[in-house]
């Protein structure tokens, strides 16, 4: 079979420490092209590639007894079949020929193992971990729906929503947010409420999505609290389901004023204050005592509400899901920007403030040059 020529050599973001990505990213136009691993392996050309808080902790926390170095940052990417090894599975197979538009993401063990990373000109993943890519979308919002998409699948499939329902979104507008948003209105019917948390400046952006009503987080402060004001407004008629997409540990340990009896809370997990060991080691921390204030009784000091931590397994069947909301159901992803190669580090100011809209989205090359092929 003709597949597209490469070179040998690529552009791509590495760092050899663990550190901030201002302070260990460089951008190396020499890394060595990845060449198909396995039978069952895909090369792609890569058009975009998402930024992601959890990319960002891996960057920053992982010391080398941990993982593979140099390494190529990021997981999420959209892009073009180069080369499908001989034993692709067949229901994938005719998707990922050469030429392809795709879109994936890296698994955090290749990540770790071998330094695979989604910001440079070409990656090569297990066919498990990419799909073809949703026809309404472009390169740019597909590359944002990897990891993002698929924790927002799990989200709202813990949440077992109905017809009708009350739902309350905290981080409405962020990259994961966005999504619930979406599959939340999808869930819950014209006849369900939702209200969104998030930021006065990004109010009509998630109400556009489906939020029927939205809190402003900006204008609460530590004597008055956002959790006192959802007492107040919600105490009557309580939500059927929280989800917490930003991680805000204050949300849970209150809930019981405003989410109904046996409801769940379904959340990210807290959020770390910092990306330091102690920081991390404080939300392990917050985690063990969310999921044993769960199980107590609240007599004996627990939160009476169930606690639902989720993390998003991106694979070839949440990768499908997504297709499928995209294609059939509408599914946006927002774009907070889109990023040039060169600017990359820049790129991850809104990540690391905790302020992005939607998805912060880096452009690693043009979909649209067309490949070579030769034999």
């Amino acid at each position: 079979m003709a597949t597209p020529a490469h070179p040998s050599v690529m552009r791509a973001w590495v760092h050899s420490r663990a550190g901030t990505p201002t302070t260990v990213l460089s951008l190396s136009p020499t890394h060595p092209t990845p060449t198909l691993t396995s039978p069952a392996s895909v090369l792609v050309r890569v058009s975009h590639a998402a930024l992601n808080p959890g990319g960002s902790i891996m960057m920053q926390l992982c010391p080398s007894i941990l993982r593979s170095f140099p390494a190529v940052p990021e997981l999420d990417f959209s892009g073009t079949v180069v080369a499908a090894g001989d034993s692709i599975p067949e229901a994938q197979r005719d998707e990922l020929q050469p030429g392809a538009a795709v879109f994936g993401s890296v698994p955090v063990g290749l990540h770790l193992r071998a330094g695979t990373g989604a910001l440079a000109e070409y990656v090569v993943v297990p066919s498990d971990s990419v799909c073809a890519m949703p026809r309404n979308m472009s390169f740019e919002e597909a590359a944002g729906l990897g990891v993002a998409g698929s924790t927002a699948l799990c989200l709202v499939e813990a949440m077992r929503l109905g017809r009708g329902n009350k739902v309350l979104i905290n981080g409405a507008s962020g990259g994961i947010g966005t999504m619930v948003v979406q599959l939340v209105r999808k869930a819950v019917g014209e006849s369900g409420m939702i209200v969104g948390v998030c930021s006065g400046r990004n109010a009509e952006m998630v109400r556009g999505l489906g939020a029927d009503e939205i809190v402003d987080y900006t204008t609460f402060t530590k004597e008055a609290p956002l959790h006192g004001y959802l007492q107040r407004h919600h105490s009557q008629s309580c939500f059927d389901a929280v989800v917490d997409c930003r991680g805000v540990q204050e949300l849970y340990a209150h809930c019981t004023g405003y989410l109904k009896d046996g409801k769940p809370f379904v959340t990210v997990g807290p959020a770390p204050e910092e990306y330091t060991i102690s920081g991390m080691l404080y939300t392990l921390l917050l985690m063990l005592r969310n999921a044993v204030g769960s199980a107590l009784p609240m007599w004996l000091g627990g939160v009476g509400r169930k606690y639902l931590q989720v993390n998003g397994l991106v694979d070839s069947e949440s990768l499908r899901k997504l297709r499928g909301k995209v294609e059939e159901d509408g599914m946006k992803v927002v774009v907070d920007g889109c990023w040039r190669m060169e600017d990359a580090v820049m790129a991850y100011e809104p990540i690391l403030s905790k302020r992005a809209r939607g998805k912060v989205i880096v452009k690693v090359q043009d979909p649209s040059e067309k490949l070579e092929f030769g034999d």
